[in-house]
């Protein structure tokens, strides 16, 4: 699971933690209205390459209070994951941090990081949280290594093959079909957690979505009761969690599913810049990049 951010008084601190369619946007908002005023969310064709790009900038203001990736970032949280690092926060102890230098070392053999590989692997294998086993150049290295263009793209692509290939699946059976309602369940799955087994995680939430409005898109609820909907559950996961070790960061986070209810109460449904990113937030992406 993703640590996440505290925003107080405007200041970020680390804590630990689509489909294509065709609908008429018009009819989409008579429903929302019919529903309770929600703003119609329009039919969009899958996230095209800008949206993406908005999507990452987005994980970045949220997980590091920047509008572009921190690729370089790194340490530890002493929130049971290790060492937490680069763009979305790959943890030493979870082996996502592994998978990520598994894949540089096949890219870039000898680069800096390959030496690490064994006690990643080892940190992995018990779940610890120990970060003096890496020793005190790791983050050094770490950080040289994210000057390199190519770990900087592994970061996004470990990062979408991980979090938003799984929510671009479960997007197109519940039938959202907007790069606002794909980033909803991106985020929650990069946070949360994307599997079935994950109690808060993005398929629990997408599932008593469901169950509460008797459908989902695909069934003919209109996508922004869906996400309105979606918000709240997933908040009141947050609010109080089943996950282990999150009941003290994630009721502190809810400030990511407000923020991204606000971006759909503008109407902002195909995230085109310059976009800001409001609740506690209050950060403007004039230009997405990685």
């Amino acid at each position: 699971m993703r640590r996440t951010l505290l925003v107080v008084l405007g200041a970020v601190l680390a804590l630990g933690g689509c489909t294509s369619g065709t609908a008429d946007r018009a009819d989409q908002g008579n429903k929302a209205d019919e529903a309770g005023g929600a703003t119609g969310a329009p039919a969009a064709p899958a996230a095209g390459p800008a949206a993406i790009l908005m999507m990452d900038d987005i994980t970045a203001v949220f997980e590091n209070g920047a509008t572009v990736p921190q690729y370089a970032y790194i340490t530890d949280l002493h929130d049971g994951c290790g060492y937490t690092a680069g763009w979305v926060g790959f943890c030493s102890q979870s082996g996502d941090m592994l998978g990520l230098v598994r894949s540089y070392d096949a890219a870039a053999p000898g680069n800096v990081l390959a030496k690490y590989t064994s006690v990643l692997q080892r940190l992995a294998d018990s779940g610890s949280e120990d970060t003096g086993a890496l020793g005190a150049a790791f983050v050094r290295d770490w950080k040289k290594a994210a000057l390199d263009p190519t770990f900087r793209r592994l970061q996004i692509r470990v990062g979408h093959d991980t979090y938003l290939a799984p929510a671009v699946k479960l997007g197109a059976r519940e039938g959202v079909k907007s790069e606002l309602g794909l980033e909803n369940l991106f985020d929650t799955a990069l946070m949360m957690g994307q599997g079935a087994d994950d109690c808060d995680g993005m398929v629990k939430i997408a599932q008593e979505t469901d169950e509460a409005l008797g459908g989902n898109p695909a069934s003919g609820v209109n996508e922004a009761q869906w996400l309105t909907r979606f918000n709240a559950v997933r908040q009141k996961h947050m609010k109080h969690p089943c996950t282990p070790d999150r009941q003290h960061d994630w009721p502190q986070a809810v400030d990511r599913s407000q923020a991204l209810q606000e971006l759909a109460d503008r109407g902002a449904w195909d995230l085109k810049g310059p976009l800001t990113v409001g609740a506690d937030f209050r950060k403007t992406i004039n230009r997405p990049q990685d």
